[in-house]
């Protein structure tokens, strides 16, 4: 079993959160998946909870391909092994996977929008507590370009004033041309937060980008771990953001 939050991480240490998008707030949603997967020959189940339950499979499908040499985010051979992940537990039989791949890199919109817009709402109401109770807040996502509008869309947060929860800032990797790991993309965060990386939480969902990118960066990482996927790893992990806001906040109500 591997250490528990507090164990690795003071809560009241914690000056600032930085949020990742997809993973935490967001998911594929299964009708554009089913459908465009339909189109292709594959018939998959229409179960909410098994898809996200397979987005942290194909987590950890990506976690068990790490072998300590840096991942680039467009490296198509390491994602084959998210989309195996992902489509096996949808219930792709293991000879018709590859073609499966295939299907779902040229079946899926190119734009995240369309597609990765299931709302994880547990996670973004804890997300609202923790901004709610004054801690700076922050976005640091490799995306497409769209971050910051997605997070409108969706009703998640903007940055500025507004009728949404408010963020300092989002770090889109489309935008600044740099990606998770690279603990650069964090720099535009932590800078207009103001605050020290040893006392800005990075949650996120993944190993390779995530925890490898927030350590790189010196910040404390928590990786969003529901199904208890990853208990063979040393760094801190919970189920979800409600979760890190009990602890968080508890700590400012003392």
């Amino acid at each position: 079993m591997s250490p528990t939050f507090t164990a690795l991480i003071d809560p009241s240490a914690i000056d600032a959160v930085v949020f990742d998008i997809g993973g935490v707030f967001t998911i594929r949603h299964l009708d554009p998946v089913r459908n465009g997967m339909s189109r292709a020959g594959f018939d998959l189940p229409a179960d909410p909870e098994l898809f996200h339950e397979a987005h942290h499979q194909a987590v950890r499908a990506l976690s068990n391909r790490l072998d300590g040499r840096p991942v680039r985010e467009g490296d198509r051979d390491f994602w084959r092994h998210f989309e195996r992940g992902y489509l096996a537990h949808l219930g792709v039989p293991a000879d018709r996977l590859d073609d499966a791949v295939e299907a779902m890199w040229t079946e899926m919109p190119r734009e995240s929008h369309p597609v990765w817009r299931q709302l994880l709402d547990d996670n973004i109401e804890g997300f609202r507590r923790i901004a709610a109770a004054g801690i700076p807040v922050a976005i640091v996502s490799n995306n497409d370009g769209t971050a910051e509008q997605q997070l409108i869309d969706f009703g998640i947060c903007q940055v500025g004033e507004g009728p949404l929860p408010t963020v300092v800032i989002v770090v889109d990797s489309g935008v600044v041309g740099i990606a998770k790991p690279d603990p650069a993309i964090f720099a535009p965060a932590l800078a207009a937060l103001g605050s020290d990386p040893a006392r800005t939480l990075y949650v996120g969902d993944t190993v390779h980008a995530d925890v490898v990118g927030a350590r790189a960066a010196g910040m404390p990482v928590v990786q969003l771990d529901p199904y208890d996927l990853h208990a063979d790893y040393d760094h801190a992990r919970l189920p979800g953001v409600a979760e890190i806001a009990d602890l968080l906040l508890a700590v400012r109500r003392l």
